[in-house]
């Protein structure tokens, strides 16, 4: 059984979440038109606990596309937690505003089953999300997860892991793919074995300890068991066939090293895979860290692609902005765009061409152009698109063909419509959901 919650009765405690992950209050209204809480994804176990819920955010009408790109939420706690959702709304209502779907996923605790029982569970909620996409018009080929601390290491292993059968389980839903399209990590361990040598010259947690979070995850001290560390390594999965990955750590992290970050980001590096890792002087253990405007323009940016890297100080700055321009790049949904509108007009209708440029570094798969008539023209017939009209909304979706449009590539496709009286064109264009740049042909 899972509970409807609309978005009046859940405003208090999306404040009280932007609080507490560090984002800034000083925002919009919620965008998610509705809550589903408390999903099961799997049957508890134990009985009576928490790690088999997920709570799902969806976007109020008319905000983005649909089916909706789904972005997957977890919350760090040393894996001494089965309410990893927790946090999610805050997470929803900056994305939900974006035009994404969020999904907050609680697993099982360290106390209540050890690794990789919390890597089955992510996938089994994964598996129920993408065979019920349809349910909430989710797109089942463009979900991406997010975390932070443990559950940033829950978003690696989710990212470089799919097709790895061994992590399945076969809790919950099964026969579906638990693929993500891509990854955001912020501060996650990785090598645990090697966490207390990469400790600050000020101390750190002794993370070898029995009692360490990394040795109750995985049921022994970490020394003694290197065979079972390595399995609960993100490292040891990565190649070059993963979706992209974007990390974040701080430089002066006490509770996870920095050099986890740094590990993971030279793995990827060599195995020619895609990555970037924005290291934040500074910073310690946590989003307000991370995230703290303070710090803009002193972080560098490494990134990875086709066996090479790069670096840049100074930017991107860690913005929720730069999030979701390397989300829709890693879901192939375009990151900025140029529409040539080029129309014939007679007294009482038009043919029009209209003509979309990636102007964006990755490459789009499918695409939604939408604009609204300033008039009154009402469109009779499309081609190279499937051109449809709702009042004076129009939505214009690939044909197939067509559907993917490389880095600075460019598709066309075209329409006839009628009007009478005025005829200006669309004042805006959107491709999936962002703003193009709009000229005339």
């Amino acid at each position: 059984m899972h509970a409807r919650i609309r978005t009046s009765s859940i405003v208090g405690m999306v404040m009280t979440m932007l609080a507490t992950i560090g984002v800034s209050l000083a925002l919009a209204p919620p965008a998610h038109a509705e809550v589903i809480s408390d999903i099961a994804y799997a049957p508890a176990q134990p009985a009576g606990s928490r790690g088999h819920l997920l709570d799902l955010y969806l976007p109020s009408s008319g905000i983005g596309i649909t089916p909706r790109p789904l972005l997957i939420w977890h919350s760090g706690s040393a894996w001494s937690s089965d309410d990893g959702k927790v946090g999610a709304a805050a997470i929803a209502d900056i994305f939900n505003a974006k035009g994404f779907a969020v999904a907050g996923v609680s697993v099982r605790s360290s106390s209540q089953a050890i690794f990789p029982a919390q890597v089955h569970d992510i996938k089994a909620a994964i598996r129920w999300l993408r065979a019920h996409a349809g349910d909430y018009q989710l797109d089942p080929n463009r979900f991406a997860m997010m975390g932070t601390s443990s559950g940033g290491w829950l978003t690696e292993m989710a990212t470089l892991t799919g097709g790895v059968s061994s992590l399945e389980g076969t809790i919950g839903t099964t026969g579906v793919s638990s693929a993500v399209q891509g990854g955001l990590a912020f501060f996650s361990p990785t090598d645990f074995l090697q966490m207390n040598a990469q400790n600050l010259p000020t101390g750190g947690l002794n993370h070898d300890s029995p009692a360490s979070p990394e040795s109750l995850l995985i049921g022994c001290a970490l020394q003694t068991c290197p065979a079972q560390v390595a399995l609960a390594n993100p490292l040891t999965y990565v190649d070059s066939n993963d979706p992209p990955l974007l990390f974040l750590h701080g430089q002066a992290d006490f509770l996870v090293p920095h050099g986890q970050s740094v590990l993971l980001y030279n793995k990827i590096k060599t195995s020619c895979g895609k990555a970037q890792f924005i290291s934040i002087p500074g910073a310690d253990h946590g989003l307000s860290w991370v995230l703290d405007p303070a710090r803009f323009g002193t972080q560098t940016s490494y990134t990875t692609q086709n066996c090479a890297g790069t670096t840049v100080v100074g930017s991107p700055n860690p913005t929720w902005d730069t999030f979701e321009g390397f989300l829709r790049g890693a879901l192939k949904m375009g990151t900025s765009c140029q529409v040539a509108w080029a129309p014939t007009v007679w007294d009482t209708g038009l043919t029009a061409s209209v003509t979309i440029t990636n102007t964006g570094t990755t490459p789009i798969d499918r695409w939604v152009v939408t604009w609204t008539w300033p008039g009154n023209q009402h469109i009779t017939v499309g081609w190279n698109a499937t051109v449809t009209q709702t009042g004076a909304q129009v939505t214009a979706r690939d044909a197939g063909h067509n559907a993917v449009i490389g880095a600075s590539s460019a598709t066309s496709f075209g329409f006839e419509a009628t009007y009478s009286g005025t005829n200006a064109p669309p004042p805006e264009f959107k491709l999936n959901g962002i703003v193009c740049t709009r000229v005339f042909g």
